[in-house]
């Protein structure tokens, strides 16, 4: 059963259950009060920008390169710190209102539930006088929010008061024709200016046989039996007239019924969680509620069923945060905003230094390859343009770079706030690189073809900072830096470098990505004749004095040896550049890696969401499933809310206790996909991580790379398989050392049966 459910209202955010279609995000409380926090994924204060960087940065880096070369790292830094972003309009993710759907009247007890198939919510209150029940959804096929309040049986339902309102940017609420309209502004002066952001509109329309009166506190209903609520919102960011917009989809649902509204939208989110499923075996805290369940597995770890609530719970938010026709990607909270992200010394934005990655990892195995083309649309549309005017200003160089943030608009500089974080150079290839990788899932031509371009243009400006190491020869990434880490040099603490191993390993996939694009496409040019030359040139992978894979070129002591980001690891997940069957000696360095990160005084990186997140992917990786389980409980018990949502712990972290980001669901979903499917290394590989608590289960619509829909049913002795055929071809099929070859044609169904490693 996948669903959430509670016998108590929610106090807080982190108790409020997300609904989300795409465009709109609502946190549903429940209980007599009604309260949902309302979101829309273009309501963001700032604006674009005249100028991002200082008239003599260019100059400032050019020096700067050349100190480096010259391991003159300390007046780098210096000139450095003249080459950052000029955050002036930067802006943020906002919050966009409050509705309130109450009842005048506290109820004698109630229960709330969230279906993740249909995406309904539904609160039961019990009074006296018999149930009343609340349900609410947000509609991709009608982009409405709709609320619906009725009596059991038809019974009349207490008094309710209905209300709608801006959130702490300037609003005003009032009735226009039959609508109470809410019109305001985002905006906020932490991260711009206090006096540019988008303009909004939210419009609420209410059906019921009740009578309507004014209050202090909102719009009462008496002598009801029934209410529905519509709500919908626009921003003008790209649409000149949001509140035009609003009204005319609430015309067009006013002639639907309220069951042909919920229909339609059922029958499309339903499509969409249906397309991938995971069975684990249930224990004794399975019939708990949700908040009492998550408590109760430290001590239940037979309650493997709630992993796979998890598992769904990071599709349907990922789902709802990012449909094909959103109008941006999904932001570091998702489609919903806490109003305390936005207010931190960071933004609800997209960083680019894992958060905006890791928010797709599951995307494309979990069968909702589809919910990326926001995020490959606004690289595209937004970043490369930008990403290009900073590449020639900044670093006289072609193509297109984005650093370590960027945001609604494209944002592309460097950071602010001095050198310490700003210069992740390869933030845009990394992004870029999904791209690639949906269309190894896809192979789907005619896409790569449109976004090519994007490709060719990172590799373009990579080619261009690189430069060669006077000792070795090697082309190193000139300026570099492992985000967020920095490393000792006599004492002291420096994050420039050349070379830094993250930088080399997103360098060497995208060059890859274009030299094989060219090939398929066939389109290759000089330029991609180049390439094949420029990357047998890239350093190679070193062992430093640990025994551990090194994070820099050179082999610095680390200045937080526990730090929460592993850059240097995504060699490992997800860029298939070490595989530990094929690299055993670089596969144990990256298990020194991660053992010298979890020292006994560890605490940053196991208090950080995405950070727990990326231990599951590295050991699924290494194959090692009881390490990945290791490290899927404490994220059960110990990051996530009563939601659900897996947050960010303080103290050590950058940030307050308690935040949530979306990454830490959306990974722990792609974590525990790779412990039952892998496909990157030739073939498709299955139950590769299967630790000993998933004892017995069944997965369906899996997806390998060549769009292959894996299905698998498992017990302590035997293992049956189903592949059906994205194209046509010869396939492995393997379990542990066991390999099987067959051939496929798009849309065959071939069956196998392996016996489990216990059983032979």
């Amino acid at each position: 059963m996948l669903k959430l459910w509670y016998d108590t209202p929610a106090n807080e955010w982190t108790q409020a259950l997300p609904l989300g279609n795409g465009h709109m995000g609502a946190m549903a409380y429940g209980g007599a009060e009604g309260r949902f926090d309302l979101s829309e994924n273009t309501c963001w204060s700032g604006a674009p920008q005249e100028k991002y960087l200082a008239d003599h940065a260019g100059e400032d880096m050019r020096q700067a390169r050349m100190l480096l070369m010259r391991q003159n790292v300390e007046e780098a830094e210096i000139l450095l710190d003249q080459c950052c972003g000029i955050k002036e309009n930067y802006g943020t993710q906002v919050p966009m209102g409050r509705l309130l759907a109450g009842i005048c009247q506290e109820p004698l007890h109630g229960l709330r539930e969230l279906d993740l198939v249909t995406g309904v919510a539904t609160d039961t209150l019990t009074y006296e006088t018999g149930a009343v029940r609340r349900e609410s959804f947000l509609s991709n096929p009608h982009k409405v929010m709709c609320v619906r309040l009725s009596g059991q049986a038809g019974a009349r339902l207490p008094q309710l008061r209905i209300w709608v309102e801006g959130w702490s940017q300037p609003s005003k609420t009032e009735w226009v024709g039959k609508d109470l309209v809410v019109k305001g502004r985002a905006l906020e002066n932490i991260h711009s200016d206090g006096l540019h952001g988008v303009s909004y509109t939210m419009r609420l329309r209410m059906e019921t046989d009740g009578m309507l009166s004014w209050s202090r506190k909102g719009v009462l209903v008496d002598r009801a039996t029934s209410l529905v609520i519509c709500l919908t919102a626009g921003t003008d960011m790209f649409h000149p007239d949001p509140d035009g917009q609003c009204l005319a989809r609430l015309d067009k649902v006013q002639s639907m019924s309220w069951d042909a509204i919920l229909a339609a939208h059922t029958a499309e989110h339903a499509d969409w969680m249906n397309r991938c499923t995971l069975t684990l075996p249930s224990g004794k805290s399975s019939t708990l509620p949700t908040d009492r369940r998550i408590a109760a597995y430290e001590k239940d770890p037979s309650d493997q069923a709630l992993v796979a609530l998890f598992f769904q719970y990071g599709r349907y938010l990922l789902l709802n945060s990012s449909r094909p026709d959103s109008l941006l990607p999904a932001a570091l909270q998702g489609v919903w905003n806490d109003d305390r992200a936005c207010r931190m010394a960071w933004t609800d934005d997209m960083h680019l230094d894992i958060n905006t990655q890791m928010n797709y990892y599951p995307a494309e195995v979990t069968g909702l390859s589809d919910c990326s083309k926001p995020l490959f649309a606004w690289i595209r549309d937004a970043l490369m343009p930008n990403g290009q005017m900073i590449a020639q200003q900044l670093y006289g160089s072609p193509g297109w770079v984005a650093h370590t943030v960027s945001n609604a608009r494209g944002w592309a500089a460097p950071g602010w706030d001095g050198h310490g974080w700003a210069f992740h150079v390869t933030g845009g290839g990394w992004v870029a690189s999904h791209i690639w990788s949906h269309y190894l899932y896809t192979e789907d031509h005619a896409f790569l073809k449109e976004f090519y371009g994007v490709l060719h243009g990172a590799a373009q400006f990579l080619v261009s900072i690189l430069s060669e190491n006077p000792e070795t020869g090697e082309l190193v990434t000139n300026p570099s830096y492992s985000p967020e880490n920095a490393y000792l040099v006599d004492g002291k603490a420096h994050t420039i470098t050349t070379g830094a191993t993250i930088d080399t390993v997103v360098t060497k996939v995208v060059f890859q990505a274009v030299i094989k694009s060219a090939e398929i496409l066939a389109c290759e040019d000089a330029f991609v004749q180049t390439l094949k030359t420029v990357l047998t040139r890239l350093p190679d992978f070193k062992i430093g004095r640990h025994g551990q894979l090194q994070e820099w070129n050179a082999d610095f002591e680390e200045a937080l040896p526990d730090h929460r980001h592993t850059s240097h690891l995504l060699a490992l997940h997800p860029f298939n550049l070490i595989l530990p069957e094929q690299s055993q000696v670089l596969a144990s360095a990256v298990r020194t890696s991660i053992s010298r990160r979890l020292g006994e005084n560890a605490k940053d990186i196991v208090l950080a969401n995405w950070a727990g997140a990326l231990l599951i992917l590295y050991h699924a990786r290494l194959l090692d499933g009881e390490a990945a389980m290791d490290f899927i409980r404490p994220m059960i018990t110990f990051l996530s809310r009563a939601n659900m949502m897996i947050t960010h712990e303080g103290p050590t972290t950058s940030i307050t206790g308690g935040i949530y980001e979306l990454d830490g669901n959306t990974g722990f979903t792609a974590g525990v996909a790779e412990m039952l499917l892998q496909s990157h290394a030739g073939e498709i590989h299955i139950l590769p991580a299967i630790p000993s608590d998933f004892r017995q289960g069944e997965y369906m619509g899996f997806i390998a790379q060549g769009g292959h829909r894996v299905d698998v049913k498992w017990d302590p002795d035997t293992i049956e398989v189903m592949v059906c055929g994205g194209g046509d071809g010869s396939l492995v099929i393997r379990y542990g050392e066991v390999r099987k070859t067959v051939r496929v044609q798009r849309d065959q169904k071939v069956f196998l049966t392996f016996q489990t490693t216990s059983s032979r």
